[in-house]
């Protein structure tokens, strides 16, 4: 059966993506999967059932064809990446499980350093406690440090959906919907994340304000809560962050080349909204004020607001200009 689906996407791989030719891949597909599971029922082998449905639906370049859908070039192709449901999924996993073990290696470093800072409180306990801390902290160390390389060059690999690809409606209301469903988890993530960090405070003011542990022990255990609370944090918003850059990067096959223009029109604004206009606008605020001096440092900071208030008009001029 893998090897009919495979067939069905390399016939289709360079057709452009469409809702229609969406439908039609699935049609075809279902139909050619009927057609072996009944020459697998009346006894054929799976080779055979494989090699009959291949000779009977062969001709789907010519449906595509009569169709009026033709190929796209390479240089098309390249143009108009498309991303479908295997891959999303892919992206989101990966990206929740990127987004787990950085968490866990900042929670590994801060607990090697949270166990030294423990374990010189307990030094006065016994001697060793220092060297301990120390083989603690360095083991802890090379676990986080490994964590960050390897998920920094997992996230290396996911370069392809920072970029603009086609994304079907449908694919682009299921994820809508899933981001939706997801806010609750993220909104559950970031309560605990900013209690465990509040909490965290709890050990320490036991070991400062009584005797029941020392304030070194308390303190190690502040940076593991701290660490165990950044894990539910880099977690929840890396999963919801996954949702965002497909949502903003899925442009709609009808009008692909057009979402992508005026987005990249939208970075160059932004862009020089950012690098010139706000910079200038600063320039102007300290001449300003060291120029003139006296009481107008009191209310310079009006030219902010000012900047602020006219930063959409100006994008409203760069925009018409750019069309």
């Amino acid at each position: 059966m893998k090897i009919i689906k495979d067939y069905v996407d390399q016939v289709f791989k360079t057709v452009p993506l469409t809702e229609e030719t969406n439908q039609l891949r699935t049609d075809i597909l279902a139909n050619m999967e009927d057609k072996y599971n009944e020459l697998i029922d009346a006894g054929a082998s799976e080779h055979e059932a494989i090699g009959v449905v291949i000779a009977e639906f062969g001709n789907i370049e010519e449906l595509l064809e009569e169709m009026g859908i033709s190929r796209l070039s390479k240089e098309r192709r390249e143009q108009y990446p498309t991303m479908e449901e295997e891959g999303i999924d892919y992206f989101l996993q990966t990206k929740g499980t990127i987004g787990l073990r950085i968490g866990l290696g900042v929670l590994s470093i801060l607990a090697g350093v949270g166990g030294l800072i423990a374990l010189l409180g307990l030094q006065n306990f016994f001697q060793a406690a220092p060297l301990i801390g120390l083989v603690f902290l360095l083991a802890f160390l090379v676990v986080g440090i490994a964590l960050f390389i390897l998920e920094g060059m997992r996230a290396a690999d996911l370069k392809a959906y920072h970029k603009p690809f086609v994304l079907l409606p449908d694919l682009r209301e299921h994820l809508e919907e899933q981001q939706k469903a997801y806010k609750k988890s993220l909104a559950i993530s970031i309560v605990l994340g900013v209690s465990l960090c509040i909490l965290s405070l709890t050990p320490m003011l036991l070991g400062a304000m009584t005797n029941l542990i020392p304030v070194l022990v308390g303190v190690g255990l502040m940076l593991i809560l701290i660490g165990t609370g950044v894990v539910c944090f880099t977690y929840s918003g890396n999963v919801y962050n996954a949702y965002t850059i497909l949502l903003t990067n899925g442009k709609n096959p009808n009008s692909f080349e057009e979402e992508v223009k005026a987005e990249a029109r939208r970075k160059r604004i932004d862009y020089i909204i950012e690098e010139i206009y706000w910079p200038i606008i600063v320039v102007i605020y300290f001449a300003a004020s060291f120029l003139i001096g006296g009481s107008f440092w009191a209310w310079s900071w009006v030219i902010f607001v000012l900047g602020g208030a006219l930063e959409g008009t100006i994008k409203s001029i760069f925009d018409t200009w750019d069309k």
